[in-house]
């Protein structure tokens, strides 16, 4: 494979462009020994899914063949995206021989086991090509997967374990927006890898000592890879929050790792960007209720963004919720008095706040509307405050008509 590596890296260095194709990567696989099978896609501004297969042929030059006609800097994009991948997965050690995929997939066997971690990449993406990616490719993946990584735990393979883990996570699309004629499209991937990987995150909290004491550095990379990743870890907090906490000794060193990872640059500065999942479980740890309320405050600002945003927020919704079963409806009144946003309202509705809660929710509603009836006395702001005072009129009407008579 030495020289053709060399064919592989000089065919990407002599086509380098700062072109950025519309098609995302969805599958490959190695289909013979210089062959390799690559599935391609886009959302149209219809949020139709348009599919591009190219097949890359690595011998003594890069040649590729294309299943639709498409120009030729779309089709550059994509050869170089897929010869990367391609040059991904050489440097990892594999077992799994490319012609045994489909025999693996359609037998249980104890041999299972002896995989190395970037073989359940390539069955990952193998299936996909082959099925999809939906809930019954991934259940029938981890059918296969869940069991090998208890059959490791059982033998003590703890950095297998964890690595074999974090090759999986990275190979998850968790989001990716498309633009549509009036909304945008958020593919969300990982909501299919959810229940899975809480069952995961279950194995490795119930032995936490074991995985600490043999293979810290990939536990940590996998817990770094999670705080990457905020939409995906807040839907698998109520496991990966005991995870990461549970063990104050352990815990302390995860959160010190975390923080020179992912909130200190080179020169030790804070970065401006700080991962929301680090600053959420450093607060609970360290008990700092005003920094942790902030956080959660600025994650429901981002989940009410994106159901104003995306066509599809129904994750977006599920997640509101699992806060406001936490945190009570007050922060919702909280968001609302710091940012006067009513949308707070469009997205979470005053008829689904507690009784007791409502008269507040019109108490701030009142206080609002005299806010930007002051402000209309500005040039500067009299349009969008006359907008402001109509809306939460509005909302006034159609939520407290008794209060009105």
């Amino acid at each position: 494979m030495a020289f053709k590596k060399e064919i592989i890296e000089k065919f990407i260095e002599d086509h380098q462009s700062h072109y950025i194709g519309k098609y995302r990567y969805h599958s490959s696989y190695k289909s013979d020994e210089d062959t390799y099978k690559n599935h391609y896609y886009l959302l149209d501004e219809n949020f139709r899914k348009i599919d591009i297969f190219v097949e890359i042929r690595c011998g003594d030059q890069i040649e590729y063949t294309f299943s639709e006609e498409l120009h030729t800097q779309a089709q550059m994009f994509i050869v170089i995206d897929a010869l990367k991948r391609i040059l991904y997965e050489t440097q990892y050690k594999t077992k799994l021989h490319y012609t045994l995929y489909e025999k693996f997939i359609t037998t249980i066997s104890q041999e299972q086991q002896l995989l190395e971690p970037i073989d359940y990449c390539k069955l990952l993406y193998y299936m996909k090509y082959h099925q999809g990616i939906n809930q019954e490719t991934m259940d029938s993946f981890y059918d296969k997967f869940i069991p090998t990584m208890e059959g490791q735990l059982r033998t003590g393979s703890y950095d297998k374990f964890l690595y074999s883990t974090r090759l999986v996570l990275n190979t998850i699309l968790y989001e990716y927006e498309w633009n549509g004629v009036n909304s945008k499209y958020l593919d969300t991937e990982y909501q299919y890898h959810l229940y899975y990987m809480r069952k995961i995150i279950k194995l490795v909290y119930l032995n936490l000592e074991k995985f600490y004491s043999h293979a810290k550095d990939e536990l940590l990379e996998c817990i770094k890879v999670l705080c990457l990743n905020p939409r995906f870890s807040f839907a698998v907090m109520s496991d990966f929050e005991p995870l990461v906490l549970s063990h104050d000794d352990i815990a302390e060193e995860i959160l010190d790792f975390l923080k020179n990872e992912l909130v200190l640059n080179e020169k030790g500065v804070k970065k401006e960007n700080v991962s929301l999942i680090f600053s959420y479980l450093y607060y609970i740890y360290y008990d700092n209720y005003d920094e942790y309320y902030a956080v959660v405050l600025k994650a429901f600002r981002s989940i009410i963004n994106n159901m104003l945003t995306f066509a599809n927020s129904d994750l977006d919704l599920a997640l509101g919720n699992t806060f406001l079963k936490k945190e009570g409806y007050g922060i919702l009144i909280d968001l609302f008095h710091e940012d006067y946003n009513t949308f707070v309202f469009a997205c979470f509705p005053i008829s689904s706040f507690p009784l007791e809660l409502r008269t507040k929710v019109r108490d701030e509603l009142v206080t609002a509307i005299q806010y930007f009836a002051a402000r209309m006395e500005s040039d500067n702001y009299r349009l969008s405050s006359f907008e402001q005072v109509m809306n939460i009129n509005r909302i006034l009407m159609d939520n407290f008509k008794e209060w009105y008579k």
